[in-house]
């Protein structure tokens, strides 16, 4: 089935999504969560969805490398105290990625885990999706502040002379603003999910575990 094979995909996939800020698959994987059918339906149109973005996050993270390297001397720019575009271009490229790749990592290596040990088990996926959006939160923003308290005079020194450096830093601070909403979005979904089912749980003791039969 077509449907369960992408749903597979997005499922090792996303650990790899981690290091970018708009992480699809969770999206999916809530989804299925509140109604497997419709998830699994989805599911291909977030595989390509994943794949595309995975591709437009590693051309900005060059880009953005790119840009720190070239515009080095914009750390000690007359400005730079005040407007921090250097140091918050290379925050919003070292700790989003370096804790997704974290991430990434603990989750493959659980579902590995899962996968080859005869004890199925599971860890929720609020656990591995609480950090990300208060990363994402944080700097969004604080680049906003620098954004929004940047004088005009300091603004088009960036402008003619680290112009590469400035786009980077428009782009982070709409890109983790936006990642902190949809962050924020889909943690809120799945603690409810999460919430749900242990209602169910405790409102019928008799409810079969997955897996399991109900008690007679």
């Amino acid at each position: 089935n077509m449907d369960n094979v992408s749903a597979l995909i997005v499922k090792w996939v996303s650990p790899v999504e981690q290091v970018s800020p708009f992480k699809l698959g969770d999206v999916q994987k809530t989804i299925a969560q509140i109604h497997q059918e419709t998830g699994n339906a989805v599911a291909p149109f977030f595989v390509a969805g994943q794949i595309v973005f995975l591709l437009l996050f590693l051309a900005y993270f060059v880009m953005g490398i790119i840009a720190l390297c070239l515009d080095f001397p914009a750390m000690d720019a007359p400005c730079a105290k005040d407007s921090w575009v250097w140091l918050y271009v290379l925050l919003v490229v070292v700790i989003p990625t370096s804790v997704g790749f974290v991430i990434g990592m603990v989750q493959t290596v659980i579902q590995w885990i899962s996968s080859s040990s005869p004890v199925k088990f599971e860890v929720p996926d609020i656990y591995f999706s609480l950090p990300a959006p208060i990363i994402y939160i944080t700097l969004g923003v604080l680049g906003i502040v620098l954004w929004a308290n940047m004088s005009e005079q300091c603004d088009t020194f960036y402008a003619q002379n680290h112009g590469m450096l400035l786009v980077i830093f428009h782009i982070q601070v709409i890109i983790m603003s936006v990642a902190a909403f949809l962050g924020l979005v889909t943690v809120w979904v799945q603690l409810m999910v999460l919430i749900r089912g242990w209602t169910n749980q405790e409102s019928d003791p008799l409810l079969p575990k997955e897996g399991g039969d109900k008690k007679n």
